[in-house]
């Protein structure tokens, strides 16, 4: 049978972890043969009562939860700390504290990647459900298409949502090998990877109830105005962003990727930002994209004015 760790960061998530710990516990890929799992849990330095929630389970299931106890780092280099400490297995998930995972979340995962490329890094991820705090599911104003990953869109998008995330021994390897002095979001450092090396497959079918609450660290606004106002807050906050973090990706992977054709665009999309006439011929000349088609729309005009 095959293995695998699940990987949770946690951080002052006493409210919801219970719920989310159990719907763990009740994950049925190891009765249907498909992978036996452990629950690996890094805190990130909470004071409401976590560590208490944790050594109870780590008590009651000592064979399927360990957990330790971590410096205040923040999300991105508490998971990267995770992938570091954690035993070889042939597949790993991320999981965030306050969600509810579907009991055969996993053993979807684990289905789609035994068919996947064994030569490369491969990534699972499926599009949550969005729920209230309450489990109750939400209705959204936005329409959401469906999703087309690639390098072209990881450049300048994440798809990838961190809690559904699920991946091979191989992408682990590839992004403990050094770890980024600088990305937007870990799941977004693992969506470049896997676009530019490997194979990544997007579920279209919600395999977790992902909760939207104010404690939310990031999240998914359901109002167009509500989104709008999000996208404007990133854009001041976040600009060069992008940039900063290709800049990371080549730096790290840029001896693997001389005959890479994505590696190519890549250094390319860095090079014309010196110049208007430059960015507007790559505009034209790349398929680069966002997944909808109103952000693609921003983007370009994002672009042409270098702002990225």
């Amino acid at each position: 049978m095959k293995t695998l760790q699940i990987l949770m960061s946690t951080y002052n998530g006493a409210k919801y972890i219970r719920e989310q710990m159990d719907s763990l516990l009740d994950q049925n890929c190891e009765k249907l043969g498909k992978a036996a799992f452990r629950i690996v849990i890094r805190d990130d330095g909470s004071s409401d009562g976590t560590q208490d929630i944790l050594e109870e389970y780590a008590g009651r299931y000592p064979e399927k939860v360990s957990w330790y106890q971590g410096e205040n780092h923040g999300v991105i280099r508490s998971f990267f700390e995770l992938l570091q400490r954690v035993d070889a297995s042939d597949y790993y998930a991320f999981c965030d504290q306050d969600d509810y995972w579907m009991e055969d979340k996993m053993t979807r995962a684990v289905e789609i990647l035994d068919a996947m490329r064994k030569d490369v890094p491969v990534l699972y991820c499926c599009r949550p459900k969005l729920v209230d705090q309450n489990l109750q599911p939400l209705e959204s104003e936005i329409k959401r298409p469906p999703m087309r990953p690639g390098f072209r869109n990881a450049m300048i998008e994440n798809i990838v949502t961190g809690c559904t995330a699920v991946f091979d021994q191989s992408l682990r390897e590839m992004v403990v090998k050094e770890l980024p002095q600088f990305t937007v979001m870990h799941d977004w450092w693992l969506y470049l990877i896997a676009t530019c090396f490997g194979e990544i497959y997007y579920d279209e079918t919600p395999y977790i109830c992902y909760r939207q609450h104010q404690g939310n660290v990031l999240g998914t606004k359901t109002r167009k105005m509500d989104e709008w106002k999000m996208r404007l807050k990133r854009f001041r906050g976040n600009r060069g962003n992008i940039s900063h973090q290709l800049e990371e990706f080549i730096r790290i992977f840029g001896d693997m990727g001389a005959e890479n054709e994505n590696m190519r665009l890549a250094e390319r999309f860095l090079k014309v930002r010196k110049s208007f006439w430059a960015r507007k011929r790559f505009l034209r000349d790349t398929e680069i994209y966002r997944q909808r088609r109103e952000d693609d729309r921003i983007f370009h005009i994002i672009l042409l004015l270098g702002n990225y």
